[in-house]
């Protein structure tokens, strides 16, 4: 997001994909049922970040039998910073990885290169709006088909976040930042 030329804003949040599908309904013919097989094998955790103002989107996949923790967190966060070209604010939730004292202990340095870190209220996911991205992603954008296999599901989401502001996208308003 490019708010009056001055700075980029980033929405950075984790998600994690399963086979477990997330559908919230579906029409079956009358007398039959169908099902969907469904696993919690994890399939891919990735890291996110999300310009909604420029449709730009940055994702970091996590290595396949890590969980996130501060330090990776912080690798992915320095991987960012050596990318921006002008003044960056990242908007964050409080997730521990996010406040924990090794990343607190980073901001002076991140913000010497011109990346700033800004954490929302305590329980309000509904104020980052990759969270928005998450749910489009795994309620709509996902189809059944998707949840074959583990290679399947893994294909379509990098297709996903490469193609996201082309063939994906999500109009978010943009009064907030008039």
């Amino acid at each position: 997001m490019y708010i009056n030329g001055l700075i980029d804003v980033y929405f950075v949040d984790e998600s994690g994909f399963s086979l477990t599908p997330n559908v919230s309904y579906a029409w079956q013919p009358i007398g039959e049922q169908w099902g969907i097989p469904s696993d919690k094998t994890k399939v891919m955790n990735v890291l996110g970040f999300l310009d909604v103002r420029n449709r730009d989107l940055m994702t970091y996949p996590l290595p396949e039998s890590a969980y996130m923790n501060s330090e990776l967190f912080i690798s992915y966060i320095d991987d960012f910073s050596e990318k921006i070209t002008r003044q960056t604010a990242l908007i964050l939730d409080r997730a521990p990885w996010h406040t924990s004292w090794a990343t607190l202990d980073k901001i002076e340095e991140w913000e010497n290169k011109g990346l700033h870190v800004f954490f929302l209220p305590s329980y309000s996911p509904h104020l980052n709006l990759v969270e928005t991205l998450w749910r489009k992603i795994k309620h709509e954008w996902l189809k059944i088909k998707d949840y074959r296999s583990k290679n399947t599901l893994k294909k379509k989401l990098i297709d996903i976040f490469s193609f996201y502001g082309d063939e994906y996208d999500i109009e978010f308003s943009m009064d907030i930042f008039k």
